[in-house]
C-alpha cells in the first residue's frame, strides 16, 4: 500500500474519533447547562457534522503531500479552538457542497442552455463539411474513391482469374521457349524471322547470362514484391543506376507530394540518352540500353522502336521493365499512402512524367490482352497521382475501362463525387457511360433516365456512335452534327472507342430505344465551343490513332517532342540542366544553326515520322519503303484504301509530307539528319505530295526532283 493511501486510512480514523468525541461533548454540555444556555442539540451536531464535511471537502481538493500534512495537523487540534476560530468559513464551505450537490431547478436549465448555445456556436463556426479536428470530409471520401488496390496493378492476378494458374504457367512455357519449339508448335513467324536475323532486339535485349559470375538473371531479385511489376528472371542483373524518389511535400490536406530524383551518375547517362536521340541512329539507343538496362527514358524509346517493328511482346516487356525500375525506387511511405488515395506527384517534373508515359503504354499494351480490370485500376492510379490537374484527360477513356472491366459502382461513386464533378464537368461519354453503368448495376428505371437525359444533351455524339454501330438513327438524333472542332474531338473518340461496349445486342437495343424516344426538335446542350486543352491534345497523341490525330490544331502537333516526353507542359520544373539547355546557355559550344534549333526539328520530325508510320505501316523514311526492299513497296489502290480506312483528310497527308520535306532540308542544311526518301509513302501519295504549294521554292525544286528521281526508278 502507498504511503498517500496510509495517510488517507489514518485521517479517515483519527476523523471518526473527532467525530466521536465532538458528540460526546456536546451531549454532555447539552445535560449541565440545559437551563442556562439555549443552545440545541441539533446546531451541536450540525455544526459537528459541518465541520468534518468541510474538512473532507479540503482533503478531496487538496491530495497533496503538504496538504494531507496540514489535515492532519489541524485534527491533532483543539475541537473548541477549531470550532471558535472558522465557524463562518465552515458554514460557507458547506453552502457551497450543497449548492453543489442540489442546485436548484432553474439555475440547472439556464446552465444546459448556456452549455447548449455554447457547443452550438463553437459547431456553428467550424468549416462545413470538416469534422472538430479540421479534416474535410469531402477530401478524405475523395481520397478513399482514389484508393488503389495494388494486386490488381498486376496482369498475372488477372489472367490466372480469368484462365487459370496452369493456362498462366503453360503460356509462360510457350514464351520462354527455343524458336524451334515454337516453329514446332506454329509460333508467330515474326519472331522465327528474328532468330534467322540474329535475333533483334529481343536478342539484344536479353540478359546476358553468366556476366560477372551469375547465371541466372534477376534471380532473387524477380521473387522481391514489386509494387507495379514483378520483375522477370531473364531480365538483366543491375541497379536503377541511381533513380530514387523523395518526399516532396507533406500538404495540410492529409496528400503527400512525391517526386522521383536522378542522382549524378543517372544524369549523366540522360545526357548520353539525349545525344543518341540527336543522332536518330536506333542502333546506338540499343547499345545503350545494353549497357544501362534500367534507363527509363532509353527503355521508352527503344520500346518504341520496337512497337514501330511491330515486335508488341518486346515493346511490353521494356514497358514492364521501366515499371519494374520505377517500382524499385519509390519511397518507403509511397505505397501505403498510394493504396489510401493519398500520393501525389507533379506532372511538372520530366522525371515525374516518364512514369505516366510508361504507365499509359502499358494500359495500351495490357488492352491488346483484354486484362480490363488491370487496365483499369492503371487509369485510376495515374488519376490518382493529379486528380485536380489530370494531365492524361483520362476522365475521356476511364468510363470505358470501368464497363469493359465490370466495375459500374466503382465508377458511379467516383464520377459522382463532387470533386471529381468538377473536374471531368459534362463530359459526354461520362455522362453516357453513367446511364449505361445504372442499367447495368440493375437499376434499369435510373439508368434509362440519365441515357434519356444525356442522348437528349449530347445527340450527335449518339448519332456518330450509331453510325459507327451500323445502326439506322431515329429522328431525334438523326443528322445531328458536332458544331465545333471539341465536340468533334468528343463525338470521334467516343464514338471509334466505346463502340465495343455498345455492341451487345441487349446494350444496341437499348440505345436505340432511348434515342427513339428523344424528341426530332431536340437542340442539346450548349455549344462547346471552348479551346482543347493540352490534357485533351496529350491525350489524342498519346492514343496513336492517326484520324483523331489529325483533329488536332496545328500548334500541338508542333510541340511533339521526343518518344520519351511527348509534349511537355510549358510550365515544365527541370530539376537539372539537359545537355541541350546546358550548350544554349553557353556551358558547351554552339552548333551552327543552335542544337536547341536542331533539336526542336528533330523531335517534330520524328513526330511526323511516327504518324506516317502509324498510318502507312509500310512506311520508312530511310530505307527505301520498306523493310522487306523495293518489292514491299505498296500500290496506288493500298494506298486509297488505307486512307479510307484511317479516315484522314488527304489535304491533312499532303500538309504533314509538306512540312516533312521542309524540317528534312532544314536539317540537311544545317549538317544533320538523312535524304528522306518519298518512295516510302507510296508512289501515288508521294505525287500528290507536290502537287500542293510549298513555303519555299528551293524546297519545292528539291522535293519534285527526287519524287522525278524515284519514279524513274520504279520505271
Amino acid at each position: 500500500m502507498s504511503s498517500r493511501a496510509l495517510r488517507k486510512a489514518q485521517r479517515e480514523r483519527e476523523e471518526q474519533e473527532q467525530l466521536q468525541k465532538l458528540q460526546q461533548e456536546a451531549e454532555d454540555l447539552e445535560q449541565e447547562e440545559a437551563d442556562e444556555e439555549d443552545v440545541p442539540v441539533v446546531s451541536a451536531k450540525a455544526s459537528a457534522f459541518a465541520m468534518l464535511e468541510a474538512d473532507e471537502d479540503e482533503a478531496e481538493e487538496n491530495d497533496g503531500d503538504a496538504q494531507s500534512e496540514n489535515n492532519d495537523t489541524e485534527a491533532h487540534t483543539s475541537p473548541v479552538a477549531s470550532a471558535s476560530t472558522k465557524p463562518a468559513a465552515k458554514k460557507k464551505k458547506k453552502k457551497k457542497a450543497k449548492a453543489k450537490a442540489e442546485p436548484p431547478p432553474d439555475d440547472l436549465d439556464e446552465i444546459d442552455k448556456a452549455l447548449k448555445e455554447l457547443s452550438t456556436t463553437s459547431t456553428s463556426s467550424q468549416v462545413p463539411g470538416t469534422t472538430v479536428a479540421g479534416v474535410n470530409e469531402t477530401v478524405n471520401e475523395t481520397n478513399r474513391l482514389l484508393a488503389i488496390d495494388t494486386t490488381h496493378l498486376h496482369a498475372q492476378n488477372e489472367m490466372r482469374r480469368l484462365f487459370g494458374r496452369a493456362a498462366l504457367e503453360q503460356q509462360n512455357d510457350d514464351d520462354d521457349g527455343p524458336p524451334a519449339a515454337n516453329q514446332a508448335a506454329g509460333g508467330n513467324r515474326r519472331q522465327q524471322r528474328r532468330g534467322q536475323q540474329g535475333g533483334g532486339l529481343a536478342q539484344a535485349l536479353r540478359g546476358q547470362g553468366g556476366a560477372g559470375g551469375r547465371s541466372a538473371g534477376l534471380a532473387a531479385m524477380a521473387l522481391r514484391r514489386n509494387i507495379f511489376i514483378q520483375g522477370k528472371e531473364e531480365w538483366p542483373v543491375a541497379t536503377g543506376g541511381g533513380l530514387g524518389m523523395e518526399i516532396e511535400e507533406k500538404r495540410s490536406d492529409g496528400t503527400v507530394l512525391y517526386k522521383f530524383v536522378h542522382n549524378k551518375m543517372y544524369q549523366d547517362v540522360q545526357g548520353q540518352f539525349e545525344m543518341c536521340v540527336e543522332s536518330m541512329d536506333p542502333q546506338r539507343l540499343v547499345m545503350l540500353l545494353q549497357h544501362n538496362p534500367y534507363h527509363i527514358s532509353t527503355l521508352l524509346q527503344v520500346s518504341e522502336i520496337a512497337k514501330q517493328e511491330r515486335d508488341f511482346t518486346v515493346s511490353g516487356d521494356l514497358l514492364e521493365r521501366a515499371l519494374f525500375s520505377f517500382g524499385r525506387a519509390v519511397h518507403s511511405t509511397f505505397s501505403k499512402n498510394l493504396a489510401a488515395g493519398t500520393a501525389r506527384l507533379d506532372f511538372r517534373r520530366p522525371e515525374n512524367r516518364e512514369f505516366w508515359l510508361a504507365s499509359w503504354r502499358y494500359m495500351l499494351n495490357l488492352s491488346m490482352r483484354g486484362t480490363w480490370r488491370t487496365v483499369y485500376e492503371w487509369a485510376k492510379l495515374l488519376l490518382s497521382l493529379s486528380p485536380e490537374e489530370d494531365p492524361y484527360a483520362l476522365w475521356l477513356v476511364l468510363d470505358q475501362y470501368a464497363l469493359r472491366s465490370r466495375q459500374d459502382l466503382d465508377f458511379l461513386n467516383l464520377s459522382r463525387n463532387p470533386a471529381m464533378r468538377a473536374i471531368h464537368g459534362d463530359s459526354p461519354n461520362v455522362q453516357l457511360s453513367q446511364g449505361l453503368a445504372e442499367f447495368k448495376a440493375g437499376n434499369k428505371g435510373k439508368g434509362r433516365q440519365a441515357l434519356f437525359t444525356a442522348v437528349g444533351r449530347f445527340p450527335w455524339v449518339v448519332a456518330r456512335l450509331m453510325h459507327e454501330l451500323g445502326v439506322d438513327a431515329p429522328p431525334g438524333v438523326w443528322g445531328k452534327e458536332a458544331r465545333s472542332e471539341r465536340e468533334k474531338l468528343y463525338s470521334e473518340l467516343y464514338a471509334t472507342r466505346a463502340k465495343d461496349v455498345w455492341n451487345t445486342p441487349e446494350n444496341t437495343a437499348l440505345l436505340v430505344e432511348i434515342a427513339a424516344a428523344v424528341p426530332a426538335d431536340v437542340e442539346g446542350a450548349e455549344i462547346d465551343d471552348g479551346q482543347i486543352s493540352d490534357a485533351e491534345a496529350r491525350h489524342v497523341l498519346l492514343s496513336e490513332t492517326p484520324a483523331l490525330i489529325a483533329l488536332l490544331p496545328r500548334k500541338f502537333t508542333a510541340r511533339v517532342g521526343s518518344a520519351s516526353d511527348p509534349l511537355a507542359p510549358e510550365d515544365s520544373m527541370s530539376s537539372y540542366a539537359t545537355m541541350r539547355e546546358r550548350y544554349n546557355d553557353g556551358a558547351g559550344p554552339r552548333q551552327p544553326n543552335g542544337l536547341g534549333d536542331a533539336a526542336e526539328s528533330l523531335r517534330e520530325l520524328q513526330g511526323l515520322h511516327g504518324w506516317f508510320t502509324n498510318l502507312f505501316p509500310w512506311f520508312r523514311p530511310t530505307d527505301g519503303g520498306g523493310a522487306e526492299g523495293e518489292g514491299a513497296r505498296p500500290s496506288e489502290e493500298e494506298i486509297e484504301a488505307r486512307i479510307r480506312e484511317a479516315g484522314v483528310d488527304e489535304h491533312t497527308i499532303v500538309e504533314r509530307t509538306q512540312r516533312m520535306m521542309i524540317l528534312q532540308q532544314r536539317l540537311m542544311g544545317g549538317g544533320g539528319g538523312e535524304e528522306l526518301d518519298l518512295a516510302a509513302f507510296g508512289p501515288g501519295l508521294a505525287q500528290r505530295g507536290v502537287e500542293g504549294e510549298a513555303p519555299d521554292g528551293e524546297v519545292e525544286q528539291g522535293r519534285r526532283a527526287r519524287v522525278e528521281d524515284a519514279e524513274h526508278e520504279e520505271g
